[in-house]
Parts: C-alpha cells; sequence; structure tokens
C-alpha cells in the first residue's frame, strides 16, 4: 500500500499520494473477441459506427486508438480492418444488385403499371451506394481511368543554317 502524505495549504487539508504520476485514462490492450467481432460486422458492409452504437459495445474512438498505438498487435489490427473494408465494399456492391433485381412495385387497379416513386428510390439506393464506393475505394469503383505516361520527350531542331 502507497505511503500517504498530508499538506496543508491556506488551511484546507489534502491527502496526496504517491502512486501513478501518468494522468489520463489508462490504456488498454485490444480485446480480440471485440477486434474479431469488429473485422466481421465491417467486412459484411456495416460502418463501424453503427457496431459502437450497440449497447455494450466500446466507442469508435476506443477502437481508432488501438489501431494507432505502435505496437506490432494494432499493426495487424490495422490491416485485418483494411482488408475487412474492402470486403464490406463488395457486400455494398452486392447489396445494390440485390436494390436493382428487386421486383417494382405494382400501382393501379384496372390498368396496373409500375409505381414510378418506388423506381426513383430504388435508383437514387443504388446510386448513393454506388458514390460512396467510388469515394472510399477510388481504385476499384470509379468511373474514372487514371493514364499514366512516364519517359520524355526530346526535340531537335535543324534550321539548316550552317554553324
Amino acid at each position: 500500500m502507497p505511503k500517504l502524505q498530508t499538506t496543508v495549504s491556506e488551511g484546507k487539508q489534502q491527502i496526496v499520494s504517491k502512486q501513478s504520476t501518468k494522468l489520463g485514462r489508462p490504456t488498454e490492450k485490444p480485446n480480440p473477441v471485440i477486434v474479431e467481432e469488429v473485422l466481421l460486422w465491417v467486412s459484411e458492409g456495416n460502418t463501424l459506427r453503427s457496431y459502437c452504437r450497440q449497447k455494450g459495445k466500446p466507442a469508435y474512438t476506443t477502437i481508432y486508438n488501438w489501431m494507432n498505438k505502435n505496437t506490432d498487435e494494432s499493426k495487424d489490427f490495422l490491416e485485418r480492418f483494411a482488408r475487412a473494408r474492402e470486403w464490406g465494399a463488395d457486400c455494398i456492391a452486392d447489396e445494390i444488385l440485390e436494390i436493382v433485381d428487386e421486383m417494382p412495385r405494382m400501382i393501379g387497379e384496372d390498368q396496373q403499371r409500375i409505381d414510378p416513386s418506388f423506381i426513383q428510390e430504388k435508383r437514387v439506393r443504388a446510386e448513393i451506394r454506388l458514390k460512396l464506393l467510388a469515394k472510399w475505394h477510388p481504385q476499384k469503383w470509379s468511373d474514372r481511368t487514371n493514364l499514366e505516361h512516364s519517359g520524355g520527350i526530346s526535340l531537335t531542331v535543324n534550321t539548316g543554317v550552317p554553324q
């Protein structure tokens, strides 16, 4: 048990312990069970914030702190998290296909026709997901094509005038 010291300042008595001099919350190691849950959750196309909003789950800042530590364990978690995000993007692409392939809702009693608002809603849902994929993973989902050029240009001008 640490020895306690009593100090008196301005008429008030304070008890000062000789315990830890570090301030702030104690750092903790990543919980392997939660790490696996997070990786599975994200690889299914869900967001990290939606995982953290569940009751009894850590805050998203805690999970990012686990990834940002400078240990081998955190570097491994960060690499696995990046892979899970890529797999999650593929799940979102599959979800886009399900949205587009869904049978349209019909309206009208005598002459059935496709509900235009249903089609518009499906279009918006698919476009938003596709735009997010293009922002998050432009190398795979963007419409832009990158053209890389290397090398140089050499130019020789002959004027016909002797030197």
